[in-house]
């Protein structure tokens, strides 16, 4: 037996008082609460790292600290108490709650409640405990099956178990023996008072000390309870082993006459598996919690912690549907063998990794074949569970753009079943009609279905990743190194979403910043194979060169050579402090080209294209450096529109110049390493800039040329229903007060109205120079202006998108910028804006204040203009502030059915007598409803209503569909508590 310190010191705290404090939110808070619960409901050996897991706390660090602050509440609570000390006189604070042994060989503390609060705890939780011990459904029972083989990942590991069994490394044949022992010894055995004893001290000495089967604790209780209640544990033995009645009940039945001998004792989900086991092993298999928990996780199990006797009789059902199913192939196994293929597929090294190889090359090898055959991947999505296809449209529904075409294709396989390419591309035409920009530029059919296939996948990859992530880091040879946990985990959608076919990790030491500038132990799985070894990260000085073996399939893959490769390139990696006092030597592969050089690439048009230069010129006018999401934003684009034109373009300068290639830390080939260096802006955000070579050639050879398509006063003047002078008096006071409001009733343009005017104003569509954000009761000063957000590893300081464009109109004075902001009466601008609300009136601009989070000046620049929307008929909207309306000019608009907007209709295919008929009908409504006395002007309905009419629609059904579905609402909301008025007026109508 493992050396350990018991701790029963004794504690004068009653039932009663524990319960009083668990009702008192002073001392237990509702956390401690939750953690005492997962104590109860485990059946293994509990300690801090396994209930942190169970109340979702990253580690026994902070479990220990809870338990530590517990403590210190309850003895302030209970002062006169005299409470435990430590060997030098301080508190044992985690003793308070808890008896306990101390385990020296783990370095763990095993967590046992104190009788009396384990006494008030089945009171406090009489509810959720009830709850624990009700069994699961049939409907989830079979949700169980389904989930434990609905993907190839169970047969992938038992094929690795049965290989590993042959491994001198397997340790587990000692189960068999001592089972088969017990199993003929008790196959003769009457239970009786008599024999009952020598029976449980039989069961308690063939349990073995290591790799035991119960806590030796659980059968020195049964032992003690036999002692003293012979016949009593005879005949809930002989219950347990010959009643038809569910184990669960009768295991619970067991351990409530326990606890009515002896509230100190402990009977465990371990302790019954073994004692069924013992009487056979081929039917009932042995029990550890830490495994059931595992396979919760590796099969998505999605089970709470419960009662003794449901833990154990879910787990076994969980093992005869395994042994079912593999009992096809082979009908000799029995629960024992489906307990050991769990407990090794889930405790051993070797087994979790080469079964997560064989899972993620098994879909790396899919995703390839999807990649060029879109046709199977929509016969895949289709054939998946229709629970996820119901879950994949509830995400998607009321979505815009790329997301609402997978909406689209979603609801056709719910409504016909299947969905064809020539589906999907009507879906894409139907849905691009709806936008005036190309939304597709950047995505392929593969990159459009990938996040539909991949949706019940990710979870599952992210688990198998992590497991060989921590395998590495778990090598015996590594123990003197720290490396970054748990990160650097890239599933399939690591490429912007768009997914691929290959997913990698990389294991860093924590002297790195970033895995990007580490020397790194990495593993990536394509199509193609495995590759694994070490690689230096892009901004290390040796970037790209690497160190990797190489093997073509999952069945050539080890973990013993994996293990090998580790170990070979480990001198390469710790060498890496002694190099760092050398002079860097630079890859030959980031050779600079000279300004000429550009130059003369340039004006060459087989190797720089037109969009080419479009994208770079514009990423030259912002200063040699931008986003992806800047750069998209300034040319109207997705952020990942460049992304192959950038590679593309790359491979060109490369073929001509004969430069070799860049690996990135993944080994993938880094194109744009070719034309651009990388920044971190002081927000984290990754900014593409130009080579110092490169932006010179492009300002001698391109200069500030003007991309985006003009846009004047006249543009407006044609596209919005307003006159000139309307327009002049808007656009002065925008100029001189620099903040405006459009207000008026549904329907009038405003928000169309908002952009014309900014870009009459720029002289373009410069998107670059236009952000518009729509307002909403939740929306925070830490979304618009910046705030701590959570990250992997705790918070950092983000920037909002109002900071990023107030900062990039401080970068650029010359030029003006316009910030649209939708709905602005549905913030709360004061607390929105934060300190920043002062800075926007006109005679504060260009004044600074210190930022509340970053202590750092900032300033709201005089080039900024904010233009605002309002509607003026929501009945929701509290009244505007005295400081909104002193900040802000406000500009009413009204509905528009002149003359303009006549001409409009008919470009638009509408017949006059539609366009009159239109007319007659809403001038009608507008007069009954700015002459009622609760509505007025502000509630008339406006053009834009009528102003767009479908190519492939009648113009009757427009006009009706618009009227029954748009217009009669409306009405019905107006007239909330007058519906006989709505009545009147859509039959006059």
């Amino acid at each position: 037996m493992a050396e350990k310190t018991i701790y029963d010191t004794p504690l004068e705290i009653t039932k009663d008082q524990w319960l009083e404090m668990l009702r008192n939110e002073e001392v237990f808070q509702e956390r401690d609460r939750q953690m005492i619960l997962a104590v109860i409901q485990y059946d293994g050996l509990p300690h801090a790292t396994l209930i942190a897991h169970a109340i979702g706390l990253k580690g026994r660090g902070a479990i220990n600290l809870q338990v530590d602050r517990l403590g210190k509440r309850v003895m302030k609570h209970l002062p006169e108490v005299t409470y435990p000390k430590q060997e030098d006189g301080k508190n044992r604070t985690w003793h308070i709650p808890f008896m306990g042994e101390w385990h020296f060989d783990t370095n763990r503390f095993i967590w046992i409640l104190r009788p009396a609060l384990e006494q008030a705890v089945e009171v406090f939780f009489e509810e959720e405990l009830k709850k624990a011990r009700s069994m699961p459904t049939q409907t989830e029972y079979s949700e169980i099956r389904k989930k434990l083989f609905n993907s190839p990942y169970i047969d992938m590991a038992y094929r690795r178990y049965i290989k590993f069994k042959e491994n001198k490394l397997y340790d587990e044949a000692y189960k068999l023996e001592i089972l088969s022992r017990l199993n003929e010894f008790l196959k003769g055995q009457e239970i009786t008072a008599l024999t009952i004893v020598d029976i449980v001290k039989k069961l308690q000495k063939e349990n073995p000390s290591a790799g035991s089967f119960v806590h030796w604790s659980n059968t020195a209780d049964l032992v003690k309870f036999a002692e003293a209640k012979p016949a009593k544990v005879a005949t809930l033995l002989n219950e347990l082993y010959n009643s038809e009645a569910p184990i669960s009940e009768l295991i619970e039945n067991f351990r409530v006459e326990g606890k009515a001998f002896s509230n100190e004792i402990s009977l465990g989900a371990p302790l019954f598996a073994y004692l069924l086991a013992a009487k056979d092993y081929k039917k009932y298999p042995i029990y550890k919690q830490e495994v059931f928990s595992a396979i919760k996780v590796d099969y998505d199990i999605d089970l709470k912690l419960g009662a003794v006797g449901k833990n154990y009789e879910v787990y076994r059902y969980v093992c005869n549907a395994v042994l079912e199913h593999f009992n096809r192939d082979n009908p000799s196994l029995t629960a024992l063998d489906v307990q050991d293929f769990f407990y090794c597929a889930t405790t051993y090294e070797q087994i979790k990794v080469e079964s997560a190889i064989d899972y993620l090359f098994d879909l790396s090898t899919k995703l390839g074949q999807f990649e060029n055959d879109q046709e199977l991947m929509l016969l895949q999505i289709a054939d998946m569970d229709p629970e996820i296809l119901e879950k994949l449209s509830d995400q998607y529904r009321n979505n815009e753009k790329v997301n609402l075409i997978r909406y689209k294709i979603i609801e056709m396989i719910l409504e016909d079943g299947t969905v064809s390419i020539e589906d999907m591309n009507f879906i894409k035409q139907d849905v691009i009609k709806k936008y005036e920009t190309k939304i597709l530029n950047s995505w392929s059919d593969f990159s459009i279905l990938f996040q539909l296939y991949y949706f019940d996948k990710k979870q599952k990859v992210q688990i198998e990743l992590t497991k060989i992530h921590r395998a590495i880091r778990q090598f015996e040879e590594l123990k003197d190194l720290s490396f970054v946990e748990d990160k650097v985990l890239n599933g399939y959608s690591w490429n912007n979403q768009f997914g691929t076919s290959r997913c990698w990790l990389a294991v860093y030491q924590t002297e790195h910043a970033s895995h990007r500038e580490a020397p790194q132990l990495f593993l990536a799985i394509d199509p193609h194979g495995i590759e694994y070894g070490l690689h230096n990260g892009d901004n290390h000085p040796q970037g790209g060169q690497r160190n990797v073996a190489h093997v073509s399939n999952a069945e050539g893959f080890s973990y013993e050579d994996l293990h090998s490769k580790i170990i070979d390139v480990l001198d390469e990696l710790k060498s890496e402090r002694l190099e760092e006092s050398t002079e860097p030597t630079h890859s030959p592969l980031l050779r600079e080209l000279t300004k000429d050089n550009w130059i003369d690439l340039l004006a060459d048009e087989n190797i720089f294209y037109e969009k080419d230069l479009v994208y770079l010129t514009k990423i030259y006018e912002l200063g040699g450096q931008a986003t992806a999401t800047q750069l998209g934003e300034a040319l109207g684009m997705s952020r990942s529109s460049f992304d192959g034109p950038i590679v593309n373009l790359a491979k060109r300068i490369q073929e001509i110049m004969g430069l070799e290639d860049v690996h990135r830390d993944d080994s993938s080939i880094c194109y744009w390493c070719v034309l651009f260096e990388e920044e971190y802006e002081e927000n984290h955000h990754f900014s593409w800039r130009l080579k110092p070579n490169l932006k010179e050639a492009l300002g001698e050879t391109i200069g500030k040329q003007k991309i985006y398509e003009s846009y004047s006063k006249e543009s407006f003047l044609e596209e919005v229903f307003i006159d000139e002078e309307a327009y002049d008096k808007i656009a002065s006071l925008l100029k001189y007060k620099k903040n405006i409001i459009l207000q008026g009733p549904p329907g009038v343009g405003k928000t169309f109205v908002s952009k014309r005017l900014a870009y009459s104003l720029i002289g373009s569509k410069d998107e670059s120079r236009v952000e518009m954000v729509q307002f909403h009761q939740n929306y925070s000063y830490e979304d618009f202006v910046m705030g701590f957000r959570p990250k992997e590893n705790g918070f950092s300081l983000q920037y909002g998108v109002f900071y990023d464009f107030c900062q990039r109109a401080i970068n650029n004075p010359e030029e003006d910028y316009y910030f649209v902001i939708d709905e602005i009466n549905r913030g709360n601008l004061s607390k929105v804006f934060g300190e920043l609300f002062m800075l926007i009136e006109r005679d504060k601009r260009d004044e600074f204040v210190t930022m509340g989070y970053s202590k750092k000046k900032f300033t709201v620049p005089g080039n900024l203009y904010l233009i605002g929307t309002m509607n003026t008929a929501d009945r929701s909207l509290a009244q505007l502030e005295v400081a909104l309306r002193r900040r802000f000019a406000f500009v009413t608009l009204a509905p528009a059915f002149n003359e303009k907007w006549r001409q409009h209709m008919i470009s638009e295919n509408v017949s006059v007598e539609m366009i009159s008929k239109i007319q007659q009908i809403v001038e009608k409504l507008n007069h009954e409803i700015m002459n009622d006395y609760q509505l007025g002007q502000g509630y008339a309905i406006g053009h834009s209503f009528f102003s767009v009419k479908p190519d492939d629609i009648s113009e009757k059904y427009w006009v009706d569909g618009i009227m029954d579905f748009e217009i009669v609402p409306l009405l019905e909301e107006y007239y909330f508590d007058r519906p006989e008025i709505v009545k009147q007026l859509t039959e006059e109508i």
